[in-house]
């Protein structure tokens, strides 16, 4: 059987998206069809999320992985030119690319990239960054009535965490850190986001 890894993301925003959920869904839907080497699940945004696809890159190229499967293009990357370099670097190692939702396959059966999926993937991530942009403005939008009916944004005053209370509140992160994981496990183990974690490194050496 052909190998294959799964590639699941979510952005800590996402209230309609979970990776657990698309790891099931995937894993379900594969695992019959191809062996699973392994999943790549975890929570950061697709506009920064270039280092980690430069890991799963590394790891299809070293590992003979035939198959990267992922629910939408969007988990993937929500950048155009990300996902373009992506997909080439795919393509020059002859890694194919399943895309879920459409049922897409990026090479064709004899390994030559499948050109007409290439040119719909591309108008894809192209309104996969349209719809981030419109997720912001909208956003915007609704900060800005907020605060044109008197609303104010920010903390409340008085609502200000000490050290001691932040490392409280994410005990479970900083049990993590004391045994030496890296913040993409981490993330993977709590489902919070880098920032986070590495707001809560930080305070953690600064009263080590």
């Amino acid at each position: 059987m052909e190998r294959a890894i799964l590639v699941s993301r979510c952005s800590t925003n996402e209230s309609r998206q979970d990776v657990s959920r698309q790891s099931a869904e995937l894993a379900a839907k594969y695992s019959g069809q191809y062996i699973i080497v392994k999943e790549f699940s975890y929570y950061e945004s697709g506009t920064k999320n270039d280092e980690v696809n430069k890991e799963i890159l590394n790891f299809s190229i070293n590992n003979n992985i035939d198959h990267i499967i992922t629910l939408e293009i969007s988990r993937i990357s929500r950048k155009i030119s990300s996902f373009a370099l992506f997909l080439e670097s795919c393509n020059s190692h002859n890694v194919n690319i399943i895309i879920d939702n459409f049922q897409l396959h990026t090479l064709l059966p004899c390994g030559q990239p499948n050109s007409m999926v290439q040119t719909m993937l591309s108008i894809a991530s192209t309104f996969s960054a349209m719809e981030l942009s419109l997720i912001k403005e909208r956003l915007q939008s609704g900060r800005r009535k907020f605060v044109a009916g008197g609303g104010v944004l920010g903390r409340k005053m008085g609502s200000v965490k000490t050290t001691t209370d932040l490392l409280k509140d994410h005990s479970d992160v900083l049990k993590y850190i004391r045994q030496g994981q890296s913040v993409r496990n981490i993330m993977k183990l709590t489902g919070k986001s880098s920032g986070t974690i590495q707001k809560v490194k930080k305070l953690f050496q600064c009263t080590d």
